[in-house]
């Protein structure tokens, strides 16, 4: 393998586009931040030794599937020879559309050790959004169940093969060979493929593709390396102490490997940690909380919505769990000190993006008060938090939330215009999100910038406001949205879901509530609506855009 520092990086990554410069990255490798080590090699180290513990399990359709860590190699060895029987190659792309079961771990290393590229689809996205991530990423091949729940999978691929030129294969996790056409194959069929031995991958190449979630147009494509993703759990394996996890670790993998948590986390870190990574392939709370007991889990990785429901289950009197760490949506700033008691584990709130991962958390090696905060900045990193014209905010101050580090993503694939638009001088990148750093330089998140709600020309900070209403005895879940005012050009709305014979509470009453917990009064909001349920994403984020068609 060529040494990446003596090689230019724009060559490694085919011509893509990123500011990176070569001498960030040699100052990254020098550092030991980007360590030069693929992630198949992870798996290897962990195959070797402990090629006898459990290393993925399925739970899924009531039915139970155990791999080894030595089953486990070989499984993604025989991935990667079935791939290249197929004329995957270098930096060719391998979409998996799939549910959470253990092949999903076994073909995502297969695709590594070919040094292909990887990128997920969760399986319950449509067609339009399948589409656009298998133009954007020129998959060569899609794997997918035959169905999936209410979908059906092979003639959804049909749809899609028809419109996109550069998928050749589709293959089908599935017993099923019924009416397969020219192009589509049974995994099972391929238990034959020639053996093959792959020179390892190179570090600095792109790996993966993370695509965003797409609502506000085309989902981008964030260019990540074995360097940038090895460092991103490598950092908050030892930011946590591995420990804290379980000693090995069994992960609950709920989060839907298709989306950046359930890869990198669920997948990636349990190998990282040669731990035991249980597939859930549907999350639905009572059964979540029994195969938490069952398997004897120690951690958990998911967005609020997941530990909330936890708590409601009453998983309480015999909780395994050692540590849940909660990001990808607002942590309302109550919930981990209720969630620790019930729970009797530790609480992490952290923040990340599928740009950079998790690069903030909270660690039980700093006082309790981190926890009501999205934590501190993991080694290696850095944060600033600025105004509108890009100077830096004193601690305490709200401003827009710039990231730098080892674990940003190189730019966004085959669009260096978004890239462009994304990365500033320094190569500070534009998060999104609106935040504050307290004094011990830990980060608060106070919600993205574009769900700030501008009331007669003043902010209104949408996380503050939740985290309040989140404190009502009344209320499981809560979001705060703008809708349109006249003459205030936005007023805030707050939609509840209230405890099942409880009464919904009144503008006027929760305004009073909120008052006495002392959110500012100008804060209140001042339509209070009441659903079921709220519009969540599979990997459990508030449908914010949806709750603004139904109010705004």
């Amino acid at each position: 393998m060529t040494d990446p520092a003596n090689r230019s990086l724009s060559a490694i990554l085919g011509g893509q586009y990123t500011p990176v410069g070569e001498e960030t990255a040699a100052a990254w490798r020098a550092t030991g931040w980007w360590a030069g080590r693929s992630l198949r090699s992870l798996l290897t180290e962990a195959a070797t030794a402990h090629p006898d513990r459990t290393a993925l399990i399925g739970r899924g359709g009531g039915e139970r599937i155990s791999r080894t860590y030595r089953e486990f190699y070989r499984a993604a060895h025989h991935a990667a020879n079935v791939l290249a029987a197929l004329g995957v190659g270098i930096g060719d792309a391998v979409v998996l559309m799939l549910p959470n079961r253990v092949e999903y771990a076994e073909l995502v290393f297969g695709i590594n050790e070919l040094g292909a590229i990887y990128a997920g689809i969760p399986v319950s996205y449509g067609e339009q959004q399948a589409a656009a991530i298998l133009r954007r990423s020129k998959a060569k091949v899609l794997v997918i169940p035959r169905r999936w729940r209410a979908t059906e999978h092979l003639e959804l691929s049909r749809t899609l093969r028809a419109r996109i030129p550069t998928l050749e294969h589709v293959l089908i996790l599935d017993e099923d060979e019924t009416g397969l056409r020219e192009g589509e194959s049974l995994w099972c069929a391929h238990a034959g493929a020639p053996d093959h031995g792959f020179p390892e991958p190179d570090p600095a190449r792109i790996c993966y593709l993370g695509f965003t979630s797409g609502t506000t147009g085309e989902p981008k494509g964030a260019m990540h390396s074995h360097d940038t993703l090895g460092y991103a759990i490598r950092g908050l394996a030892e930011h946590l102490g591995p420990a804290t996890l379980g000693d090995p670790m069994v992960q609950l993998v709920a989060s839907p490997a298709g989306h950046h948590t359930g890869f990198a986390f669920g997948i990636l870190l349990t190998v990282l940690l040669a731990g035991t990574a249980v597939h859930l392939d549907r999350w639905e709370p009572e059964t979540g909380t029994r195969i938490i007991r069952d398997e004897r889990c120690t951690a958990f990785f998911g967005a609020p919505a997941f530990l909330q429901d936890l708590i409601r289950t009453g998983l309480s009197p015999d909780c395994p769990l050692r540590c849940l760490v909660i990001a990808g949506a607002p942590v309302p700033r109550t919930l981990p000190a209720k969630a620790q008691e019930a729970l009797g584990a530790y609480i992490c709130p952290a923040w990340g993006l599928t740009e950079c991962s998790i690069m903030s958390s909270a660690t039980p090696h700093e006082p309790e008060a981190i926890q009501r905060t999205d934590g501190a900045i993991l080694p290696g990193s850095r944060v600033r938090v600025v105004d509108a014209v890009g100077a830096d905010l004193p601690a305490g101050h709200t401003g827009d939330l710039l990231m730098r580090g080892p674990g940003v993503a190189y730019g966004y694939y085959d669009r260096p215009d978004a890239t462009g638009e994304c990365y500033l001088p320094g190569l500070w990148f534009r998060t999104g999100d609106r935040a504050s750093l307290g004094e011990h330089g830990w980060l608060t998140l106070r919600g993205r910038t574009k769900d700030i709600i501008i009331r007669g020309g003043e902010n209104i900070p949408v996380t503050e406001v939740e985290s309040a209403i989140f404190e009502h005895p009344d209320v499981l879940n809560a979001a705060v949205v703008g809708i349109p005012d006249e003459r205030l050009g936005e007023r805030a709305c707050a939609v509840l879901v209230v405890k099942a014979g409880h009464a919904d509470p009144t503008v006027e009453a929760l305004g009073r509530f909120l008052l006495s917990r002392g959110l500012s009064k100008h804060y209140l909001p001042e339509r209070v609506v009441s659903l079921r349920e709220l519009p969540m994403t599979a990997s459990g984020k508030v449908q914010k855009f949806k709750l603004r068609e139904m109010f705004g």
